[in-house]
């Protein structure tokens, strides 16, 4: 799975002034005066500037706003369509890398996915050249429902020369549900809503042993577990969690309810979600390169060196993520209410090291959610142990309901081999499950 962000500025774009660009050539032939650096040695030089793109000072956050591309094999997602999307547009049609794709052919294939449609994260589509090609299709997916009357309403003919009808490629629109899952492309891709002025969705993608959040424009006013298990949850494992800084700290306790949050807040729910990498995401268009360097220094500083603290990266322009390492097998859940019934997903091994976490989880859901009715599904399990067995007979001992769905075939072996069948309702789907449940309310 390959991760790049395209745009990773909240709002409004953010260009880098002329007096800024002047400050910092300024400041870097300086450095390379206390460095002395040889300036008529080529090679010096582009050693010199290669440590120092790794500061503020060489480098750049960009001014783009939200753009973020997953690449799974040859199928290409891409996550809203902020200002990056243009420069996203001209890598499809004109670089060497991006041919497999097709798209300069009017043979191209992409599924686009929004988190919500404030302009900064719809502003840049007219101009994303592959949309204009006759014979590219995009298979647009979205949870609210005028994501289409949106798109349209920027290209009427008072905002923009050219109109929504006349665009050369083919757009399906698909609108998904709050929580659902889908899998496409190779990969497993599912949505918890956000808290943010109009709502907006975080999309957790799983593929290729690898796990990555984006979870953009997201306030976090309660902090307590009651308010932040389902995030712990939702964001468990991940091996990138793109999160949202916009603001300090302060800022947001006193911009209450503007729907952003803090680079401090994103390390205590990565670390609490046991997440990998934290990626600062969303900055503000105020925020110089300086600035958002010292909300990441400061980031480090807080989470210190303790132990299971996640690595904390800038979100920058360009910036390309190879998520490689496998984690499929830690063991984390997912759950959301529907129809008065529990949801629960289950996800790796179910173990002596994942009971304990089980049966927390079982509880705190049961007390969030007041009923005690619940749907296990057991697609995304890879093992279970004795240990995973006792956890499920508990756990059909302590609710009114219980049904397992979706059960992998070793995973129903194991269930045979101990003779337990019986003890569990068992159905193909969570639809069969929850048409037996209500038959049986009835």
């Amino acid at each position: 799975m390959l991760l790049k962000f395209w745009g990773t500025r909240g709002s409004i774009p953010a260009p880098i002034s002329p007096d800024q660009v002047e400050r910092k050539i300024v400041a870097a032939l300086e450095a390379a005066g206390r460095e002395k650096v040889d300036l008529t040695d080529p090679q010096a030089i582009r050693t010199f500037a290669t440590a120092l793109a790794q500061t503020a000072l060489g480098s750049t956050i960009g001014g783009n706003t939200t753009c973020v591309t997953v690449e799974v094999n040859d199928s290409l997602f891409i996550f809203d369509a902020g200002s990056g999307i243009r420069q996203l547009g001209d890598y499809l049609m004109d670089d060497e890398r991006a041919k497999k794709y097709g798209f300069r052919q009017g043979e191209g294939h992409a599924c686009l996915f929004f988190t919500h449609t404030h302009w900064d994260h719809i502003q840049g589509l007219p101009f994303f050249k592959p949309i204009h090609v006759s014979g590219n299709v995009f298979d647009v997916y979205h949870v609210h429902p005028y994501v289409p009357d949106a798109l349209n309403g920027q290209m009427q003919p008072w905002f923009f020369p050219k109109q929504f009808s006349q665009i050369g490629a083919t757009l399906n629109f698909h609108q998904i549900q709050e929580d659902e899952q889908i899998n496409i492309g190779g990969a497993t891709i599912t949505n918890t809503e956000l808290k943010h002025p109009g709502r907006a969705y975080a999309y957790r993608i799983v593929a290729d042993n690898a796990i990555a959040i984006l979870a953009t424009d997201a306030e976090y006013k309660n902090l307590d577990y009651v308010n932040t298990a389902k995030y712990f949850n939702f964001f468990a494992n991940a091996d990138a969690l793109v999160f949202d800084a916009m603001f300090s700290v302060r800022e947001s306790f006193v911009k209450e309810d503007w729907g952003h949050s803090s680079a401090l807040i994103g390390a205590d729910i990565a670390k609490e979600s046991n997440v990998k990498t934290l990626y600062l995401f969303h900055h503000d268009p105020v925020s110089s390169d300086d600035e958002v360097f010292q909300i990441w220094r400061e980031t480090k500083e807080y989470l210190g060196t303790a132990e299971g603290a996640p690595e904390v990266v800038i979100a920058r322009e360009g910036m390309e993520v190879d998520l490689a390492n496998p984690r499929m097998s830690d063991f984390y859940i997912q759950d959301y209410v529907k129809h008065n019934v529990i949801f629960m997903s289950l996800y790796g091994k179910l173990g002596a090291h994942a009971t304990e976490q089980f049966r927390q989880h079982l509880a705190q859901s049961l007390q969030t959610y007041h009923t005690d009715k619940i749907i296990l599904r057991l697609e995304n399990l890879s093992d279970l142990t004795m240990a995973g067995i006792r956890a499920l007979v508990d756990a059909r001992k302590s609710v009114i309901s219980l049904a397992l769905v979706g059960i992998p075939e070793n995973v129903y072996r194991v269930i045979q081999l101990t003779g337990t069948t019986d003890f569990f309702a068992i159905y193909d789907d969570a639809d069969a499950a929850l048409r037996a449940m209500n038959s049986h309310q009835s």
